[in-house]
């Protein structure tokens, strides 16, 4: 029998199955075992300027004396701002002794150089270039670098402002020998180190937050999208984010895409990179790494900190047992199911340390189906306006009701990409949901016929401006009840 390290315990077996008794980890997810690790150190020429604005991450590119003079002296450049014109920010002064040049070059935007301001040699300084630009900089060859990293930084900056290090990125290569399975059988060798799951703490903007719990919460973490730098999840891409902070993004932070491409995105960072405006840091991994370093596919085993304290869809008994765990006063409006919570987010119930629950009897909520496979785009729309992308029960308005059909607000910015699929050719079967589709001019309303129609389909439309996305499966005669304005909650059947 091999002796291993799993999850930092000392165990013996033949196989991964034998020592995974007691360990936290979903079957069929991705295991590090680690062999052995060799350490080399590799050179670097990038260096972290950190501002009281934040930091500024430089590459010297160039072979010159200018830049030779600055990786020998760079935390001579620890000083304030000197000046910020139209095209340039610098630092200084400081002394460069090197040979002066009156020389006119160009330079393009997010060059680094070094200056001699007036030709002085007493005047040197580190320039950032913000807008191409001309200009004699006192050197033959003043360029340095690149800025690769906090552009934003730069435009922050006013003349108070100041650096407060230069520190060189010390990169350390590690020579991993290790593998990635999901295979029980695995036969162990002595000293292997075994990963099972990682552990994420959130503790930053409680709707992002409540984001990413929601991902996670049956333990699990899918690699949607992998690269030297990140792993992501790309499950709920698409919904809004609310912008939080901005924070570096330092390896084992836990970021969410807060707009423009790919918004709703779950990042994992492996590598530091700058912080972003586009980017919302709401936690960091606090054990587990390689996980996230050494897998490119697959689902990983993930552990929240904290749990998600999320109560709707829950029978109230459960619920009240779930936040009295946790030392929440809990205050309940009804008997059933729980369909409305406030606070509706973890870290606040957590801060305020007491919840309201409503709840309503199973049969006044209605259990729907979806047609992923046939209406992908309208399944996605249809779970957003509903909120069913990260809740056990979703809420639908009532908008109108006329004889046998109901209809219920919409989302004007979900609705954008409804293409026509699945319309109907023939007739509607009554209890079929519709979704009116970019050809209407009401596009995103949503609707349900209680009968068949071979004219309209459940929003009132015609054929080619209706998605048929799903059909409701129980307590249908509830629909019957409801009024203008009310709110109707509906349970997805998986």
């Amino acid at each position: 029998m091999a002796e291993v390290i799993v999850n930092d315990k000392v165990k013996r077996g033949e196989t991964l199955k034998d020592v995974l008794d007691g360990e936290f980890y979903k079957e069929g997810a991705n295991i590090v075992i680690i062999k052995g690790i060799k350490k080399e150190a590799e050179a670097t020429r990038k260096f972290l300027v950190k501002t009281n604005k934040g930091n500024i991450t430089i590459a010297v590119t160039e072979d010159n004396e200018a830049s030779n003079f600055f990786l020998k002296n760079y935390k001579k450049f620890v000083k304030r701002v000197r000046w910020i014109s139209h095209f340039d920010i610098a630092f200084g002064p400081t002394r460069i002794d090197l040979e002066v040049s009156d020389k006119e070059k160009v330079f393009n935007k997010w060059d680094v150089l070094l200056s001699l301001s007036g030709l002085d040699k007493d005047e040197g300084h580190l320039v950032f270039i913000t807008k191409k630009t001309s200009g004699i900089y006192g050197l033959e060859e003043p360029k340095i670098g690149r800025v690769v990293g906090g552009k934003w930084v730069l435009s922050n900056l006013g003349l108070k402002d100041y650096i407060i290090d230069i520190e060189l990125i010390s990169e350390e290569k590690e020579l991993v020998d290790y593998i990635v399975t999901t295979d029980l059988n695995t036969k162990l060798e002595d000293g292997w180190k075994i990963i099972t799951y990682f552990e994420a703490e959130f503790f930053e903007v409680p709707s992002a937050t409540e984001h990413c719990l929601a991902i996670m919460e049956n333990h699990e973490f899918k690699i949607d999208e992998y690269t030297n730098t990140f792993i992501a999840n790309a499950s709920l891409k698409g919904l809004k984010i609310e912008e939080g902070n901005l924070v570096d993004r330092d390896r084992g932070v836990i970021t969410v895409r807060n707009f423009g491409d790919g918004e709703g995105k779950v990042f994992i960072y492996k590598e530091s990179r700058s912080s972003s405006l586009s980017h919302t840091v709401v936690g960091k991994v606090r054990k587990g790494m390689e996980l996230i370093d050494f897998s490119e596919t697959g689902t990983l085993t993930v552990k929240t900190v904290p749990e998600r304290l999320c109560a709707i869809g829950l029978e109230v008994e459960k619920a009240i047992e779930m936040f009295e765990k946790h030392g929440i006063e809990v205050e309940v409006e009804g008997k059933g199911i729980v369909v409305e919570q406030e606070p509706e987010y973890t870290l606040n119930v957590l801060k305020e340390k007491k919840v309201k629950l409503k709840a309503i009897s199973k049969e006044n909520i209605i259990t729907i189906t979806l047609y992923d496979d046939k209406a992908p785009i309208t399944s996605w729309y249809f779970r957003r306006t509903t909120g069913l992308t990260t809740k056990r029960v979703g809420k639908l308005h009532v908008y109108f009701k006329h004889k046998d059909i109901v209809m219920f607000k919409g989302n004007p910015d979900y609705a954008k990409g409804l293409l026509p699929e699945n319309t109907p050719e023939n007739v509607v079967k009554g209890l079929e949901i519709g979704v009116s589709n970019m050809v209407s001019r009401y596009k995103g309303m949503i609707g349900v016929r209680l009968s068949d129609h071979d004219k309209f389909g459940p929003t009132g439309e015609s054929f080619e401006k209706t998605n048929i996305v799903g059909r409701v499966l129980e307590n249908w005669e509830f629909l019957k009840k409801v009024r203008t304005g009310e709110d109707i909650y509906i349970l997805l059947k998986k």
